[in-house]
């Protein structure tokens, strides 16, 4: 019983410890040139990565009224963890906002893992409400979000593209045994 007690301790001090590094310690994109120019060359390197997932990727972006990019987001965990990372929000290719995201998780935990997001936001509302709300703005809660999949033409499902804001995750690395409850936010940086 003391064991468990203190793996369950462990797990908590490390999943703190993990989401204060990542939300809050790093420097802003926004105040500073050289971490902007890191987060472009990493949006450019994610977005080249996301057009190789799939046939009609590149489409997808082109139409979409903005893109939300995150190249890496972290998660490890052990019972408890945290998820994070860096994303920039592009419009017609342009980088407009930044955003901070993280995600504290509880449950069956073990591991760590690195991925790819793309938020595609196909509503022009949608996007308005993303970038005028100055609180956090969550992904987990909102039920106007689609998890594209991919089909097996190679494509993603073109029906998804029909919801307010389509996800995609792509380019993990890493082993993560995750059956989790959790609650991702943005938060402009």
């Amino acid at each position: 019983m003391k064991i468990k007690k203190a793996l369950s301790l462990t797990g908590i001090i490390a999943a703190v410890a993990f989401i204060a590094s990542l939300s809050g310690c790093a420097s802003s994109p926004q105040k500073n040139a050289g971490d902007r120019l890191v987060l472009e060359t990493e949006v450019g390197v994610a977005l080249d990565n996301f057009y190789k997932e799939a046939t009609n990727a590149r489409k997808i972006v082109e139409i979409a009224e903005g893109v939300l990019v995150c190249p890496t987001i972290t998660k490890a965990g052990f019972v408890f963890g945290g998820a994070g990372g860096t994303c920039a929000l592009q419009i017609r290719g342009k980088t407009v906002d930044f955003y901070r995201a993280t995600a504290f998780k509880a449950g069956l935990i073990a591991g760590g893992e690195t991925y790819s997001l793309l938020a595609v936001f196909n509503d022009a509302d949608t996007l308005a409400k993303f970038r005028a709300d100055n609180r956090k703005w969550q992904f987990g809660g909102n039920l106007s979000i689609v998890v594209a999949k991919k089909g097996a033409n190679g494509g993603f499902d073109t029906r998804s593209m029909g919801a307010p804001v389509t996800v995609y995750v792509y380019g993990q690395s890493g082993f993560m045994g995750d059956i989790s409850v959790d609650g991702s936010t943005l938060k402009k940086l």
